[in-house]
């Protein structure tokens, strides 16, 4: 394996077993020759010239058109079926994309159903209007999702339409089913009735630069929400961070709180969820992240009960048919040092592996107030490796914690593109890394945000690519430098997660190592180091890659490359479709999705066949939603738990807020 700029950190570190055995051992931290570095980075260098590939340096990116990407949509799409303005769609490309992301930067700004209890007093007004209304970061806007239905050549295979009734069957051929809503939130559905912002626990943060570049990142930041636990008006979850699909059941995440539920056909709303009871209270906090077993067709999701002086860590693990596995009935807990604010993690085939950045906690400020941007604060010191059993290994819950070499730059709010075991037991992960840029001005934290460059940089951290290599036995951690590009959203083939994995697609900034939006995507070939990229024009900004399996093709790179594409010149917005091994030639099809969709998150693929709908059905689910909503939205206001619709004692603040 070669990676290019090979930046190498090898420690043998004391370490910390708990339940399950691995041998400890104590050392200095050891680091390679400088002689063997230097070796290391002038192979990366030529490396890195002849093994790369795509059309000529992508001009830097128009920072006016970037901004238009953060306004609210005032229009939902309930079911439209789309053509391609480009190219041709793919026969064997079938399945459903789906994609989160906050859309709704200007508070309140969707009118409830004619017929609810509560009338706005304000209308809704366009952004920058009422700037009242208005979020200070585009991480707290209300989080919507968009479904694009692949449906390959023939509309019929799923054998649910009645060839008899095939002449009355829509022609999907070549075409794409799409919709766009929003999740109805409790928050989203209390600002929507009032016609105002009434979440501000987190301005005081969002205007404080004490964490710098990380801390309140644009793209994605490391203070993700407010320090308060449990159900509370300071923490505001807008279930906007990600869209995972597994088991026939769709949910949206937001770090924080609990999942939503979310239709898979037509997007509406179900509500919250415990995951069927497995999490035991509505007040404990989950994760914006989940990861699935690939070979075992599982799926794992975690969640944190965060404080100063010690955080509880739950693990959960669900099988094909999303119901917690047998042993251990798929949970297991335990306890974290101080505070963990830890937002993703990895899985490999017996362990879940968590990155926790070190934090200085004002003690006063923490119990005082709980505003992440006084209460905690990076600290320049090794970070904490945990690697903890999966709750169906034979030692579920042990942990062996390692200390992670620091090498200048915290590992905070780390992004684990995969991880996996190797045959000798070594743990790999490959992780997008986050480092303060020198900016964090306070004057960029209102809307438009990014209009200039400079206000971007202000605002964003330093990306690269890294590889991270631990032995358990002997707490040896290294970690190489893949690239020093300004990457985002990194992903894997999904077919590949938790198991050891070859190519990494990822969202490449315009302007090299500089700070630049997402723009162009980018493979990586980590056998070769061969790399790839393709970049649109300057005011075009493509965001998180996702794989789309090519029906009948199992290799790791025979598919698709999936991605919006955000058009900021005309407002408008797009799904471009790249072929994975040839990423450098550009899209080989453009879909409009009718709608300028803002920038966004993360999402996924279902390649499926229970999310292959026909356009019937999913028109049928779309119009029952649309008649639902003009019903009352006391409906949608549920507990959801996979199960039948039922009330929430807590939605009684839908109507008496103000007196709660």
């Amino acid at each position: 394996m070669k990676f290019s700029h090979s930046l190498a950190i090898i420690a043998l570190l004391g370490s910390q077993t708990h339940g399950f055995q691995l041998s400890p051992s104590m050392a200095t931290m050891q680091s390679r020759s400088v002689s063997s570095l230097s070796a290391s980075v002038a192979e990366g260098s030529s490396m890195d010239t002849s093994l790369m590939k795509q059309q000529s340096p992508p001009s830097p990116p128009d920072m006016q058109a970037y901004s238009n990407g953060f306004k609210t949509v005032f229009n939902e799409v309930s079911c439209s079926l789309s053509t391609p303005t480009e190219g041709t769609l793919p026969t064997d490309l079938i399945g459903t994309y789906y994609k989160s992301g906050p859309a709704m930067f200007s508070a309140g700004s969707l009118p409830p159903p004619k017929n609810s209890l509560v009338k706005p007093k304000q209308p809704p007004v366009p952004d920058g209007e009422d700037m009242s209304r208005m979020v200070l970061h585009p991480f707290e806007g209300d989080g919507a999702v968009l479904a694009m239905t692949f449906h390959g050549h023939d509309n019929i295979e799923t054998g649910e339409v009645n060839t008899d009734e095939a002449a009355d069957t829509v022609d999907t051929k070549g075409k794409v089913t799409t919709r766009f809503r929003y999740v109805r939130t409790n928050a989203f559905n209390n600002e929507r009735k009032k016609g105002k912002k009434l979440y501000t626990g987190m301005e005081s943060t969002r205007s404080n630069d004490s964490g710098g570049t990380v801390g309140n990142d644009l793209s994605l930041p490391f203070y993700r929400h407010h320090l308060l636990n449990g159900l509370n008006k300071l923490r505001k979850n807008t279930s906007n961070t990600r869209a995972v699909y597994f088991g026939k059941r769709l949910l949206t995440m937001w770090a924080g709180g609990l999942p939503y539920k979310v239709d898979a056909l037509a997007l509406s709303t179900d509500g919250r969820s415990q995951l069927g009871g497995i999490i035991k209270r509505e007040e404990n906090a989950m994760s914006s992240s989940a990861v699935i077993d690939s070979k075992r067709n599982r799926i794992l999701f975690y969640g944190i009960d965060e404080q100063a002086s010690g955080s509880t860590l739950n693990i959960y693990e669900f099988n094909s048919k999303f119901q917690p596995i047998k042993e251990n009935d798929g949970a297991v807990q335990l306890e974290l040092p101080g505070l963990a604010l830890v937002y993703d993690f990895g899985v490999t085939e017996n362990y879940c592996v968590f990155v926790q950045p070190q934090l200085k906690v004002n003690g006063m400020q923490y119990m005082l107030n709980k505003e992440p941007g006084k209460s905690a604060a990076l600290e320049s010191e090794s970070a904490l490796l945990h690697i903890v059993a999966r709750p169906g290994n034979k030692d579920a819950g042990g942990m062996k914690t390692i200390e992670i070499p620091f090498d200048g730059m915290a590992e905070a709010n780390l992004q684990i593109i995969n991880s996996y075991e190797s045959e000798d037991g070594t743990i790999i992960f490959d992780a997008l890394r986050s480092a303060d840029s020198g900016g964090g001005s306070k004057s960029s934290t209102q809307w438009p945000w990014a209009s200039t460059l400079g206000d971007f940089q202000n605002m964003s951290s330093k990306k690269s690519l890294w590889r991270y290599e631990v032995n358990p036995k002997k707490g040896l951690v290294s970690k190489d430098c893949i690239s020093q590009d300004q990457l985002y959203f990194g992903v894997v083939n999904s077919n590949t997660s938790a198991q050891k994995h070859r190519y990494i697609y990822a969202a490449a900034g315009a302007m090299g190592e500089g700070v630049a939006p997402p723009q162009g995507i980018t493979k990586f070939d980590l056998d070769t180091g061969a790399r790839e990229s393709w970049f649109p024009e300057s005011y075009e900004f493509c965001g998180e890659p996702m794989y789309a399996e090519r029906r009948g093709d199992d290799s790791e790179d025979g598919g698709y490359i999936l991605s919006t594409l955000f058009n900021g010149k005309d407002e408008c917005s797009e799904l471009v479709v790249l072929k994975a091994n040839d990423v450098a030639a550009g899209p080989i099809a453009r879909v409009p999705i009718g709608i300028a969709v803002p920038h966004g998150f993360h999402g996924c693929f279902a390649s499926t066949d229970d999310a292959n709908w026909t356009y019937e059905q999913i028109e049928r689910r779309a119009k029952l939603a649309d008649k639902m909503e003009t019903r009352g939205s006391m409906w949608n206001e549920v507990k959801s738990d996979f199960s039948g619709l039922g009330l929430r004692f807590d939605d009684m603040e839908e109507y008496f807020g103000d007196l709660m």
